[in-house]
């Protein structure tokens, strides 16, 4: 994916998973992409995400994995989303 591939799809991602989330990081989320910051947006929302134990698709879960390989930042709050059709374990 080059730069222009990974802003375009880093500010959907956040346009579709944002409303999601609840407002303690959804500003923080919003202030970085506005920002043009997306090293910074897309990893916390993946974290937001993650810690407020948001379902998302498996397509979304997807997506936001390729755009933490291109920022070689470290997916392991990923595995923490729960996509649609699979539950927590008790």
């Amino acid at each position: 994916m080059d730069v222009h591939e990974f802003l375009r799809r880093s500010a959907l991602a956040v346009e579709r998973l944002v409303p999601r989330i609840g407002p303690r990081y959804r500003e923080m989320i919003l202030t970085s992409a506005q920002a043009g910051a997306w090293d910074v947006a897309v990893p916390d929302l993946v974290g937001a995400l993650s810690e407020e134990d948001v379902v998302i698709t498996a397509a979304e879960k997807e997506e936001l994995w390729l755009l933490m390989l291109h920022m070689e930042a470290p997916p392991t709050r990923l595995a923490g989303i729960r996509t649609r059709g699979h539950r927590r374990p008790a």
